[in-house]
């Protein structure tokens, strides 16, 4: 939940306020936990208190009012919200010679799906999630950071107008691939056909992934201007995953500790 009036985002769970804590502790403007909690967040209450910061002892019903959910786990941080970064030319270009891994978001619409994707690209190590600045996006939520447990402080997350004119600004310089369960190429011919052909490509280039929304998929105008369209060949038994699952099979497949494999 978002306090408009302070600028302030709530942030619960153990695990998502240690952390921020860890990440940047100047965010935190006001904690507050329940009595099992105290000794876990002593010594950000010492800095709060050299910070002249508001924290306090509450009951658990005080923590559900504050972040909107009965899952908060004894504690809750309001912080400064987080503005996604902009995408200069010098960050596009050291993306592409570094051959970052970069997952962008295509009108991916549940705060639930974006902190589950956030949280697996956090585990397999990619470099950053990029975000549409659309309406009906997923945004930078209290039910975001909860689900994904801290890996939110762990990618940089990036802002832009949409997940198509990223795709075309993507051109020769980053492997645009997009998620999509109708494409003829499954993920496990390409990386086979990246490992025949001995070329390596999935170590030399940044790959940027695209995932679509959870009804409709990739946009027509993302899909056109991907370089290549990718499915995960399944049993067949349902047509295609959670989009937050079928993230993660991409984000191990093509994981950054895979490249030298290939």
């Amino acid at each position: 939940m978002k306090n408009t009036q302070r600028g302030e985002l709530a942030l619960c769970g153990l695990e998502t306020v240690k952390a921020a804590a860890d990440a940047r502790p100047d965010s935190i403007q006001r904690l507050f936990f329940t009595a099992d909690r105290a000794k876990e967040f002593g010594d950000l209450c010492s800095a709060m208190a050299r910070r002249k910061r508001a924290y306090r002892l509450v009951e658990a019903l005080e923590l559900e009012k504050l972040s909107g959910t009965v899952h908060h786990q004894g504690v809750v941080a309001m912080v400064t919200a987080r503005i996604p970064l902009a995408i200069s030319d010098a960050v596009f270009a050291r993306w592409a010679q570094d051959g970052s891994r970069i997952v962008v978001l295509d009108r991916v619409g549940d705060d639930h799906n974006l902190g589950s994707i956030a949280r697996s690209a956090a585990f397999f190590g990619w470099h950053a999630l990029v975000l549409p600045d659309e309406d009906g996006a997923a945004r930078l939520s209290t039910a975001a950071y909860r689900v994904a447990r801290g890996a939110l402080e762990r990618i940089a997350v990036y802002a832009y107008p949409g997940a198509a004119a990223f795709a075309r600004r993507c051109g020769k310089a980053i492997l645009a691939l997009g998620a999509d369960h109708r494409a003829s190429m499954d993920l496990d011919a390409l990386c086979s056909s990246w490992s025949l052909q001995g070329q390596a490509e999935g170590a030399r280039r940044a790959i940027a992934l695209f995932l679509g929304n959870e009804e409709s998929g990739l946009s027509q105008d993302t899909r056109q201007n991907c370089s290549q369209l990718v499915s995960i060949r399944g049993a067949g038994e349902v047509e295609s995953l959670n989009v937050s699952q079928a993230a993660a099979v991409f984000f191990h497949a093509l994981a950054p500790e895979h490249k030298a494999a290939r």
